[in-house]
């Protein structure tokens, strides 16, 4: 039998670290990868109902397309269950800690089309009532048949096993005032309600009820994939936030920030400037999308004459400009914004980009103020042995600025 390693050795690594295991790039008809997370994680997965306390949660799966499963998951646990939810109170929690929190959320599930929203069915009305409780709710789902695999995706959280939903059935709770206003306001476009839930709405909720469909004008009203969704809200909410620091004053200085975590390592630097954006992933050997091969990067830049619409790195782009653009929105501030992130062994399975927004949230927390652009590179280079100047599109730019200066003098 081949092993996970020899058969990735056929498998050029940045085909892997752009794929993240969605969009099956090497032909193969399961990531082998994901497969390896399947499993080693041994989850029970002959269950024929499952009772419990729903977090709220709900997940809608993208394969069948314009055709998805959509349904309801809980953990077999009563009372406070929201934290399976809350990705922004996993501080302290390691990867196996949340994948064993996340893997046992069971899913139960129907087929809808994806326009639905627009013409709800009893089912999917049931589920709108659960995605706007405001406290875990009691539930139950009843399977017809199970799935043996659980979810893992680049994008999204993981979820655990599930199947076929019989039955489902939930109790009645006081819902999120702010979200039902907006559910039940059928003339509002979605990326208004986007702008008025957004912040004092927590986003992991603002992304359960847009992949839901509850967001729009009725006839619009769609079903989101989860992992797509969670990208879309990303989006959108940066895209405005952009709009609206364009305004601002530039910053003062070169803001330097750093945080660590969970095998994940970030370097931000915001610059004086109109606007501009890049993002560079690296993945170091040993991380769950090298495994054994060589160390590899990616990266995205934009600016606003050419806007990002699908990064490289995939929605880890949009999760990390997100909390940086709400820190230069907070400071009444904009710049040219620069973010690394070094991914390392300990990382050992994808867990979502809920990390990445969350670890540059935290990072925004502490700046300190650098001399220049050099100065950045070379606290990476003498900390992680790697000069990553090469591949910067904003280091390229902050050169040939200053050719042409010293040219002009």
């Amino acid at each position: 039998m081949t092993s996970l390693d020899d058969e990735l050795k056929n498998i050029p690594v940045s085909l892997c670290i752009r794929c993240k295991g969605a969009k099956l790039l090497c032909g193969k008809s399961a990531c082998p990868i994901v497969s390896k997370v399947y499993l080693t994680k041994g989850i029970p997965v002959e269950i024929n109902d499952v009772i419990g306390d729903s977090p709220p949660s709900v997940f809608v799966g993208q394969w069948g397309y314009p055709k998805v499963r959509i349904g309801p998951a809980l953990p077999t646990q009563r009372g406070d269950t929201a934290i399976y939810e809350r990705p922004d109170q996993w501080g302290k929690m390691s990867v196996d800690d949340i994948a064993k929190l996340r893997f046992s959320l069971y899913r139960g599930y129907k087929v809808l089309p994806i326009s639905a929203p627009s013409d709800p069915n009893n089912y999917l009305l049931e589920l709108h009532d659960l995605i706007l409780s405001s406290n875990p709710v009691f539930s139950e789902i009843e399977y017809s048949s199970t799935d043996r695999k659980i979810d893992v995706s680049a994008e999204s959280q993981p979820f655990g096993p599930g199947g076929y939903a019989k039955n489902f059935y939930h109790e009645s709770s006081a819902s999120n005032p702010r979200v039902e206003k907006i559910y039940y306001d059928t003339d509002l476009k979605a990326v208004d309600a986007l702008e008025l839930l957004y912040p004092e709405t927590s986003i992991y909720t603002i992304e359960k009820v847009f992949s839901a469909g509850m967001l729009g004008k009725s006839r619009n009203r769609k079903i989101v994939p989860t992992r797509w969704s969670i990208t879309a809200v990303d989006k959108t909410l940066s895209d405005q936030l952009i709009q609206m620091i364009r305004s601002f004053p530039e910053v003062e200085g070169n803001l330097y920030f750093h945080y660590k975590r969970i095998g994940n390592e970030y370097y931000i630097l915001i610059m004086p400037g109109d606007y501009s954006f890049e993002m560079i992933e690296l993945w170091n050997n040993g991380s769950i999308w090298t495994g054994p091969r060589e160390s590899d990067g990616e990266g995205d830049f934009e600016k606003p004459e050419r806007m990002v619409i699908n990064p490289k790195i995939g929605g880890a782009f949009f999760a990390g400009k997100l909390p940086i653009l709400e820190f230069l929105r907070k400071k009444e501030n904009k710049g040219n914004i620069l973010v690394i992130r070094l991914i390392d062994v300990d990382y050992t399975m994808p867990l979502g980009v809920w990390q990445v927004r969350e670890n540059v949230k935290m990072a925004m927390q502490e700046e300190t103020y650098l001399d220049s652009i050099d100065q950045f590179f070379e606290i990476i280079r003498m900390r992680r042995r790697v000069d990553l100047r090469a591949k910067s599109k904003t280091f390229e730019i902050v050169k040939l600025q200053r050719k042409i200066t010293d040219y002009v003098n």
